[in-house]
């Protein structure tokens, strides 16, 4: 029984959180290595979080943090802070004392999972694949090292934010970029994780082709997702094998009676796309939950994602009294997983028909059936193309994208080339370059 009782202790370790304290009692300079690593939470036993909390506190003010300092700022005993500094005869390896914390951090916070899973799956009214859903997405961020954490202040959150920053200005981004170079620009460099990207138009402006264009894209730079709920596997395979080797998609759908060098395109276009990491999933009527499945299952499979691309947001299924609460809660569910999984999501909507009655472009207002997208979503992208209104040859390959929201950035509208044939999007020669 002694042994069984011993065995259900939390996992932690008390010498690698005396080891890493210590570390930075000893030297301040510790704490770059170490907050990269770890966070309050992660230490098992309160005392150490605060003690912790303190010395990330006093460091971030640029004050040493030191036993007096330390012991002055949180009221802490300072024969355990000195017990702390003497435990440790040099601050070197504090990153290896941090992975020790963090991965009993890790283990604690699985058992949880289990346990919750288990008290949840006991319960006669659970609704099983939503808790598996639940579940998979909690160890895949567990995994990745997102799991959800509790409150943090923002002198704990502060080295985090310089460090990124530095990263930065040394030429480190997290931006995206979609191989736009107007888009580019006016992004600051792409689209960013957590970003839930709306592409709006109404039908045949293009807004598919845009998708499939940044995602072919996005996939030079890392795994890419399109879940697409109007077009078959094949269909969008074909649509990118027509962009990539410039061949007009008409030819692909009847190459009976199309030109000799169809072959020669088509066999350019699969040389440019293999080898990219992009997945094509073409299930009807997808659930956000079926969504989330399917992100973890390439995130696996790929080890990790770049972009996901959805196709399109009212053919997606969902609860709701009435279809506006529907697409509302679709909208908001996909932007708590952008966040969660760190990937920008594009989304793709329609637009009313109200659209139509204008000389020129759309505007937000007319974002299909929900002001719930709109409200979810960090950017809003507006195609239009005059050619489906008033065809002229001048304006054929003329394409414009409205940023119409940009919670992060200025608003603005960019001129792309498009041509229709090939369903390919390209910069416009006169964009300002």
């Amino acid at each position: 029984m002694m042994a069984e009782a011993e065995l259900r202790v939390p996992p932690h370790s008390d010498e690698a959180e005396h080891a890493v304290l210590g570390s930075l009692l000893l030297d301040n300079r510790a704490m770059d290595a170490a907050v990269g690593i770890l966070a309050a939470d992660d230490f098992y036993h309160p005392l150490h979080r605060s003690i912790w909390t303190s010395i990330v506190a006093l460091t971030a003010a640029g004050t040493a943090a030191d036993v007096v300092t330390v012991a002055e700022a949180g009221g802490f005993d300072m024969a355990y802070l000195n017990q702390l500094a003497m435990s440790i005869a040099s601050a070197q390896n504090v990153a290896a004392y941090a992975r020790i914390v963090r991965a009993a951090a890790v283990r604690r916070e699985t058992v949880r999972l289990g346990e919750s899973l288990a008290d949840d799956a006991l319960r006669p009214d659970a609704e099983i694949g939503a808790l598996i859903d639940t579940t998979v997405a909690r160890l895949l961020a567990l995994q990745a090292g997102t799991a959800p954490r509790g409150p943090r202040r923002i002198d704990e959150l502060i080295p985090e934010f310089i460090e990124a920053l530095e990263a930065k200005a040394s030429g480190q981004n997290d931006s995206i970029p979609t191989g736009l170079r107007a888009m580019d620009r006016l992004l600051s460099g792409g689209l960013r994780p957590g970003e839930l990207i709306v592409v709006g138009a109404r039908p045949s402006m293009g807004k598919s082709a845009l998708a499939l264009t940044l995602a072919r894209n996005i996939a030079r730079t890392g795994p890419v997702l399109v879940c697409s709920m109007e077009d078959s596997a094949q269909m969008l395979v074909a649509r990118q094998v027509a962009a990539a080797g410039r061949v007009n998609l008409a030819d692909i759908r009847n190459p009976a009676e199309a030109p000799e060098r169809l072959w020669s395109g088509v066999l350019d276009g699969a040389e440019d796309l293999k080898g990219l990491p992009l997945y094509i999933d073409d299930e009807a009527a997808l659930k956000t939950a079926d969504v989330k499945r399917k992100v973890g299952e390439v995130k696996r499979r790929a080890n990790g994602l770049r972009a996901l691309v959805v196709d399109y947001v009212q053919l997606m299924d969902g609860d709701g009294d009435n279809r506006h609460q529907v697409l509302s809660a679709i909208a908001a569910q996909l932007k708590a997983a952008a966040k969660r999984y760190e990937v920008p999501i594009i989304l793709l909507s329609q637009l009313t028909r109200e659209a139509d009655k204008l000389n020129g472009p759309p505007r937000l207002e007319h974002l299909r059936e929900s002001g719930g997208i709109e409200e979810a979503a960090d950017i809003v992208m507006l195609l239009w193309r005059e050619y489906r209104r008033k065809p002229t040859p001048d304006n054929k390959h003329a394409a414009q994208v409205e940023f119409a929201k940009h919670k992060n950035g200025a608003t603005d509208t960019i001129k792309l080339w498009f041509d229709g044939a090939t369903q390919r999007f390209e910069d416009a020669q006169d964009d300002g370059r």
